[in-house]
């Protein structure tokens, strides 16, 4: 559209003045005709390269984001198969240990019933003795009463104090086992937990259709939304909050206004960082493109430190985008 006005207005001023010309100076006009025309051919050669250029820009600029939009899908992938692994090997070690307590359990109750066992024996022994001596010592009734008490309660002060160190042997096993088994769970439901921190995406990209007036100290407001993956960007500010800490990617594209000065700053938080500044004829674009190391709560956002104007239409020609690296 702009070679076709140039060309409209290039013919106009030659009509125009072939016109108005008198047939005495013909000579001397064709002669400045001709340097304007070689003049109005060199700057719409000029122009044609710059938009030649500008779309090799743009396209190596796409293909830039489709290789970057297809490592996050191989990332996110991996992520979800890494996840899945951790998963079934946490479900196996949990098997794993159920058995094992079981098989220990089963074995103390078998080694506990062949003390038991043991015990009963040797109280059968003890009984027998005990006949032995009473029957020895028949005579003397008084005595082998006394002797037969002191027996009976020798032995059932022993079997107080058998059945009491198994129960405490019991539950310190019970309880050492529900303690490893408790702090195993733990440390790996916090294992999970930090892995799925750290796969959580984030990334936003935004645009603006309408010309704004950036005064000093100002943003641009992207209004428009294409991506905000972790809800980061505020598209009534135009400001890009981290929602965590971490390295980010940031860029921005930005066209001025025909004929004037492109003049902007990447503001970190309230410092002034990366700057553009373009001059000329045209429009300009600026491109902003750097990796930051945030903290959760820091703030990105495209302004200025004076006056300008930006320009975009429904073409969107100006644009803020981000996303968490690692």
């Amino acid at each position: 559209m702009l070679r076709f006005c140039v060309l409209l207005i290039s013919l106009m001023i030659v009509t125009s003045g072939s016109s108005s010309i008198s047939s005495d100076s013909e000579s001397l006009m064709s002669c400045s005709k001709f340097h304007f025309e070689e003049k109005v051919l060199e700057k719409l050669i000029r122009l044609e390269h710059k938009m030649e250029l500008n779309e090799k820009k743009l396209k190596k600029w796409e293909e830039t984001f489709s290789f970057i939009l297809d490592k996050m899908e191989k990332a996110i992938k991996q992520s979800d198969i890494f996840v899945e692994s951790v998963r079934d090997t946490q479900l196996q070690e949990q098997s794993r240990l159920n058995d094992s307590y079981h098989e220990i359990v089963e074995r103390f109750k078998g080694q506990s019933k062949k003390e038991t066992e043991v015990h009963g024996k040797q109280m059968n022994t003890m009984l027998k003795s005990l006949s032995t001596k009473i029957e020895e010592i028949s005579v003397a009734e008084n005595n082998r009463e006394n002797a037969l008490k002191q027996i009976q309660n020798t032995l059932h002060q022993e079997q107080n104090r058998f059945n009491k160190s198994f129960d405490v042997t019991l539950d310190s096993f019970r309880l050492a086992s529900n303690e490893s088994l408790s702090e195993l769970i733990e440390k790996q439901e916090k294992d999970y937990e930090a892995l799925m921190e750290k796969r959580t995406i984030v990334a936003f990209s935004a645009y603006t259709t309408r010309q704004q007036d950036i005064t000093i100290y100002t943003n641009i407001k992207f209004e428009k939304v294409w991506t905000n993956i972790g809800n980061g960007y505020n598209p009534s500010t135009g400001i890009f909050t981290a929602p965590r800490q971490g390295v980010y990617h940031i860029t921005a594209v930005v066209m001025s206004q025909s004929g004037q000065l492109l003049y902007l700053h990447l503001k970190h938080n309230n410092d002034y960082t990366a700057e553009i500044h373009v001059t000329g004829d045209g429009y300009k674009t600026g491109t902003f493109d750097v990796v930051f190391s945030l903290q959760k709560g820091d703030t990105i956002s495209v302004g200025c430190k004076n006056g300008i104007r930006v320009f975009s239409n429904n073409d969107k020609y100006t644009t803020f985008s981000g996303h968490f690296i690692a």
